[in-house]
């Protein structure tokens, strides 16, 4: 007995020793150089926000304490910067890719995406739930959510018609059976909020960061717009809301939908409205290295988001600057979740390309 307590110690020992070995030499390979933290969005949107906030703090958890640098690499709704670091960036451990909308853009065959996420090295994703708003003063007015059904013929904005966001915007105003306008093109969130601003739109939807940050405050206070819905969070069996919507004067949308319309009903729209709620929510954001990046340089990231994640100082700073303190996942179930849904159900594909295509002949010209 005795005999083999001493062997377990010995090989505890080993491999403590092992990974502490593993740590030195990470540590001697990061310290002195930079991290590039690529955010797949222009500055001032909610990607952006939350971006910024955990590259400030994540060089304190990654091995040698680098430099972390932001690089916003917007357009095509995400797909410049995801295509960038399947592409070009060196598997060399020192690019790390914090997309938004790219899961959803495989899931639904979008054609500016041309990469395969899949071949990525995936280290996690981030939940996040969209506010959706109007502005108070499209026909007839808008005094409270309800009000929404009472007014026709307003526009609403989006980044491309095939991208999740913009599919959303549509699904939900087409299930509640709300006559709209459709103007697509925006490249990122930032330019669609100037939009409704000036009022050239009347009606987007944001992540929760941005709305904490730079509408909430702004023009929600200043009463140039109002929210009517929020995302739910999808588990695949059930809604559930966000902690991070707490004090939204709304409804989460199912929520929303049945208070006016009674309960969900059992066909297509709303299933491919689920299937790109899923992707715009549990699978919006992930956290990616270039394909092919060595596993000590993956293992050592994974270690520090979620170290970075833990931090106190990261979250009381979250908590100030974004009102709220986004939750990273990783490990075997959240992979797996991450391939699964990536596949989409034969009829439901077919359903969502075809709404897509009419989208693309619908988009409003407003020249």
């Amino acid at each position: 007995m005795r005999r083999l307590c001493i062997a377990v110690s010995l090989i505890e020992l080993t491999f403590a020793a092992c990974a502490q070995a593993q740590t030195g030499s990470l540590a001697e390979f990061y310290r002195g150089k930079t991290v590039t933290f690529l955010i797949n969005f222009t500055p001032g949107g909610s990607t952006d926000f939350e971006g910024r906030v955990l590259a400030r703090h994540l060089g304190d958890h990654i091995p040698g304490k680098p430099n972390v640098a932001v690089q916003n690499m917007g357009g095509a709704g995400g797909s410049i910067g995801s295509n960038y670091l399947g592409q070009v960036a060196r598997p060399d451990g020192l690019t790390v890719g914090y997309l938004t909308a790219s899961v959803g853009k495989q899931a639904l065959g979008e054609s500016d995406l041309k990469i395969d996420m899949k071949a990525l090295t995936f280290l996690g994703n981030v939940p996040d739930v969209n506010v959706t708003y109007i502005r108070t003063d499209v026909a007839p007015g808008m005094k409270e959510p309800a009000d929404l059904l009472k007014t026709h013929g307003f526009w609403i904005g989006g980044l491309t018609p095939d991208s999740p966001k913009d599919l959303g915007e549509r699904l939900q105003l087409d299930l509640l059976g709300v006559d709209y306008k459709y103007l697509s093109g925006y490249k990122g969130s930032p330019e669609a909020r100037l939009a409704v601003q000036q009022n050239e739109i009347q009606f987007y939807s944001e992540g929760m960061a941005s709305y904490r940050a730079a509408i909430e405050p702004g023009i929600v206070k200043a009463g140039v717009i109002i929210p009517v819905w929020y995302d739910s969070l999808d588990d695949g069996e059930r809604f559930y809301t966000s902690p991070a919507a707490a004090g939204i004067p709304a409804l989460p949308y199912h929520a929303f939908y049945e208070s006016l319309k009674g309960p969900a009903p059992h066909n297509l729209m709303w299933r491919a409205y689920r299937r790109i709620n899923l992707l715009s929510t549990s699978f919006l954001r992930v956290l990616m290295m270039p394909p092919k990046t060595p596993a000590p340089y993956a293992e050592a990231m994974i270690q520090a988001l979620k170290d970075t994640f833990a931090d106190e100082a990261y979250r009381a700073d979250a908590k100030q600057t974004i009102n709220s303190v986004p939750e990273f996942r990783s490990g075997t179930a959240t992979q797996m979740g991450f391939h699964s849904v990536l596949e989409t159900e034969p009829d439901l594909q077919a359903y969502i390309a075809d709404y897509v295509a009419k989208g693309y002949r619908t988009v409003g010209d407003k020249k």
